[in-house]
């Protein structure tokens, strides 16, 4: 595993159960619950997009993520 893929790791594993919000592809960003991740997605719960629009989950592939934050 290398040093950036060691980081992301802790960073999620720490994350997890915490309100994030995160920006796919430069076009879309939302918030959820980060419920788990592996080493190419990310699995949100109670999910907003910048609209208002919900939705019970959303799987977004990390390789498409431009940035992730804590809330």
């Amino acid at each position: 595993m290398s040093e950036k893929q060691y980081l992301l790791d802790k960073t999620l594993e720490s994350w997890k159960g915490k309100r994030v919000a995160l920006s796919v592809s430069n076009e879309h960003s939302f918030t959820g619950i980060l419920e788990d991740f592996d080493e190419e997605v990310i699995l949100l719960r109670d999910v907003v997009d910048i609209a208002g629009n919900k939705a019970k989950a959303l799987v977004v592939k990390i390789e498409d993520l431009n940035w992730i934050m804590l809330l």
